[in-house]
């Protein structure tokens, strides 16, 4: 199925060239490949360069048209499409960052209460045992005597 496909295939390319070779054969060199009395009332080849110029000329003003008016439909899409994106954005986005910016105070209150509830308490033991510690220290001078040292010599 496939070798039928590319036969047929090349046979259609093949029978397009001979078109295209022979209408400019038949135009340029005065070759009769595509006779003018075989189609009668047919287009046939530009005879000279003038004419080839005024087809290409008409074509590339068609080619220029087709580009403005893709691009202008091009520009027409950017800008419904920035519509679109501000409409996500202010219908979607916005109410997401108000809950966030909710969700984080509540966070920051949070930790607010915990640390005046659960810290504060704690660090307020904490520093009254090290002030009794370091009065008693201050008084009787307890840790060189644990340690063995007095006077700051060190005890071998």
């Amino acid at each position: 199925m496939r070798f039928i496909a590319t036969v047929v295939s090349a046979a259609i390319l093949l029978f397009l060239v001979y078109l295209v070779v022979g209408a400019i054969a038949d135009g340029y060199f005065g070759a009769n490949i595509i006779p003018d009395g075989a189609v009668p009332d047919a287009w046939s080849a530009p005879d000279s360069w003038a004419e080839w110029r005024d087809i290409v000329l008409v074509l590339a003003g068609l080619f220029w048209v087709l580009a403005g008016l893709l691009a202008a439909i091009f520009m027409v899409a950017l800008i419904v499409l920035a519509f679109a994106v501000r409409r996500v954005v202010r219908e979607n986005a916005a109410p997401a960052l108000d809950s966030l910016r909710q969700s984080l105070d509540n966070v920051r209150g949070t930790a607010e209460f915990a640390g005046e509830t659960v810290a504060s308490p704690i660090i307020r033991v904490y520093a009254v045992a090290k002030g009794v510690r370091s009065g008693i220290s201050a008084i009787t001078n307890l840790p060189d005597r644990i340690r063995g040292r007095r006077h700051g010599k060190k005890k071998k």
